[in-house]
Order: structure tokens, then C-alpha cells, then sequence
């Protein structure tokens, strides 16, 4: 009997240091989280707006991420093909390659298949839960998918990620077996288009979580959704926090585009820049700085000291001396070279905060509001709050 007593006590401890050990590890906002994470593919209309080009309804490519079933584990991972083929059409292939090219001449989508980093399975079930929604919005001339590590970081942290590529805006995309490009009709009408596109989003998982879908049924807490975005996506995630009263905070990354007038300073925010993007330059980083110096709320900002516009992407993927933010450049502020801050480093500490901000403001769990406390990051990095 003494014998059975202690090795229940033994057992007990094991047990207690065990569950303390998982807890400190999600506690950790730099790793991947603990669920394994799923993709899906699906094409969006609302029927609300008008696409100028075809006189039907503005369409929307939209991939989702989200934690996935426990049976995803160890099946193959998703291809980047995957995410261009999404049905039989003429060009889809070669008009991706020829958008990538302009990352890297000879970049195809063979090699990319073959190279490209992720963790998602793509179509496995989604997880049983009740999980919070982040929508996100690419840079102008950018794409769904070209932020990965950040989007695959969230899900793996229980969280839904919807982005589309915004019709007009986005590199390339592909409706009703068509290929589509930048330009145009459609994208003259970006500054307005963007913003009402994420509301839209959110305007569909509402109806997919009440039964639309089956698959999302239920999946979604829908008084906790987040907005991220950026370039142009980061300025339309400040312009939806404008017009939709039901988000509930935002992460802003180097935010580059037409900026309404701030209407709700009490939202928390998240500013993430790169003091050597020589895309939005000194000039919009100091707005960008002005923007969380005027908000009221809960406010963060993370400047990279040496990173560039890119260094928010996973355009290294792509072409890991881009430059702008990946490989060598020349400084911004004084003309000096440049050595941009390693990808994966800088991936980390936007990861890392970000989601303590979005755990802390729209999840409200314990634990995480203490890494906003300070800089974890030493001289790479300015931090405010």
C-alpha cells in the first residue's frame, strides 16, 4: 500500500510539473502554438458591390488558416501550387510566375513547391473550439499568402485568419477560372474597395459561422476579431477601425497608403515599423509614429532598427536578398550600408508581439500582457508603449 501511495504521489508531481511545463510553453509567444493548423481556398462575391470590369459582383480570392484537427498531424503540408490552382483555368501558372518574377527573375512555382516554408495541411478539418478571428489585408501589388510566418503563427495559437487578395490591388488572382491582374478599373477604386473588402470578410464568417459553412459552424467567437495588415494593408487596417465598430483591435505593419482621419482613438493598437524602409520612407514612418503617439487606448510600438518595408513579409521566400528589409541595402537615414535584420529574427519578435497584443486585447488571457511590459530585443529594436 505505502508502495501504491507513493508512486501515486510520484505520479502527481510528474503530472504537475508536466501541466507547468505545457503552460509555460504556451506561454512562450515566440514559438509555434500548440494546435496543428489547416488551409482552405474559397472565392467570395458580394453581391452589395459592383465590379466595374465585369458589371457583376465583386469578387474575392480568400484563403483561410485555422487550428486544425489533431489526425492533421505529420500529413503532408500544403504546396505552394496549391495555393495558385484552385481550378482548371488557362495561364493560372503562368501568370503567377510571371508576378513572381518580379521578386526574382526564374522564380517558378515548381521550385517553389519544392522550397517553399509552411505548416499547414491544406482542407483538414477544423478543430472543435470557439476561436478568435483575425482579418488581414495585403500590401498593394502583394497577395493572400505572402505572410506566412505570420499568419501560420496565429492559427497554430488558436486562431482564425482570413485574408483575400483585393481584386484590383493584388499581384495576380484567379476568379471563375480567370486569371486577373493589378490595374484597372478595379484598381483605381482600391482606397474604398480595401476596407469595405475586410468588412465583408467578416460580414461572411458571420453567416458561415450560423451554418453557412459547415465546416466553420459554430468555430467562431465573433466578439473577438482583430484586424492586421500590411503596406497598404496596414493603412486599410486603420480605415476599417474607422468603420467597423465590431473589431476589436488592430496590428499595423509599416503601414503605406491613404489614411482616413482617425475617428476612434480608444481601440488598442499595435505599430509595427521598420526604421529603414525606404518604402513608405522617414516621412510615412513619422506618421506612422504620430499615429500611435494620437491613440487614447491601449498603444504599442515596435520600430526594427534595421529593417526595411519587406522585412513584414515572406518575401524571402521568394528571394532572401531582396532587399528592403531582407539581405543588403543602404540606410534611409544617412546613406550607409545596410545589413537588414535576419528574417527569421525579425519574423520572431513581430510574431511574439503581436500576438501577446492580440491574446492580452482580444482574447483577454492571463499571461501575455507582461511580455508587453518591455523590450525583449535589445538595440534592434525601439519600443513604446
Amino acid at each position: 500500500m505505502r508502495r501504491l501511495i507513493i508512486a501515486r504521489i510520484f505520479l502527481s508531481v510528474c503530472i504537475f510539473f508536466s501541466a507547468a511545463l505545457v503552460a509555460q510553453e504556451a506561454l512562450d509567444p515566440e514559438q509555434f502554438g500548440s494546435y496543428p493548423v489547416g488551409v482552405t481556398t474559397i472565392q467570395l462575391d458580394d453581391h452589395s458591390r459592383i465590379d466595374p470590369e465585369t458589371g457583376g459582383a465583386r469578387q474575392l480570392l480568400t484563403e483561410i488558416w485555422y487550428p486544425a484537427v489533431e489526425t492533421s498531424r505529420g500529413q503532408p503540408v500544403n504546396k505552394y501550387s496549391e495555393f495558385v490552382l484552385r481550378g482548371t483555368g488557362a495561364g493560372f501558372v503562368e501568370a503567377a510566375e510571371a508576378g513572381l518574377n518580379g521578386y526574382r527573375a526564374g522564380l517558378t512555382i515548381a521550385e517553389l513547391d519544392r522550397t517553399f516554408e509552411n505548416i499547414a495541411v491544406r482542407d483538414s478539418g477544423v478543430r472543435e473550439g470557439n476561436w478568435p478571428l483575425i482579418l488581414f489585408s495585403h500590401g498593394s501589388g502583394g497577395t493572400r499568402v505572402g505572410y506566412v510566418y505570420f499568419v501560420e503563427h496565429m492559427a497554430s495559437h488558436g486562431y482564425i485568419v482570413m485574408s483575400a487578395d483585393h481584386t484590383g490591388n493584388s499581384r495576380y488572382t484567379f476568379l471563375d477560372g480567370k486569371v486577373v491582374l493589378a490595374g484597372g478599373e478595379r484598381g483605381s477604386n482600391s482606397a474604398t474597395d480595401r476596407p469595405n473588402d475586410v468588412s465583408f470578410l467578416l460580414d461572411t464568417m458571420t453567416r458561415m459561422n450560423a451554418g453557412a459553412d459547415s465546416r466553420f459552424a459554430g468555430r467562431i467567437n465573433l466578439d473577438q476579431v482583430a484586424v492586421s495588415g500590411m503596406s497598404f494593408g496596414g493603412s486599410t487596417s486603420i480605415n476599417v477601425l474607422n468603420q467597423d465598430a465590431r473589431i476589436k483591435a488592430g496590428v499595423m505593419l509599416a503601414p503605406g497608403g491613404p489614411v482616413e482621419e482617425r475617428q476612434n482613438t480608444s481601440t488598442p493598437i499595435m505599430m509595427m515599423i521598420g526604421t529603414e524602409d525606404n518604402t513608405v520612407g522617414e516621412r510615412g514612418n513619422a506618421a506612422n509614429r504620430l499615429y500611435y503617439e494620437n491613440s487614447a487606448g491601449p498603444r504599442y510600438l515596435v520600430e526594427i532598427k534595421d529593417g526595411g518595408h519587406m522585412t513584414f513579409t515572406s518575401v524571402n521566400q521568394y528571394n532572401p536578398e531582396y532587399g528592403n528589409g531582407f539581405g543588403s541595402g543602404v540606410r534611409i537615414t544617412n546613406g550607409e550600408p545596410l545589413e537588414y535584420l535576419d528574417a527569421d529574427e525579425s519574423h520572431t519578435l513581430i510574431n511574439a508581439y503581436a500576438l501577446s497584443f492580440l491574446n492580452t486585447y482580444v482574447r483577454g488571457m492571463q499571461g501575455y500582457a507582461g511580455f508587453l511590459l518591455e523590450n525583449h530585443y535589445g538595440d534592434k529594436i525601439i519600443f513604446k508603449r
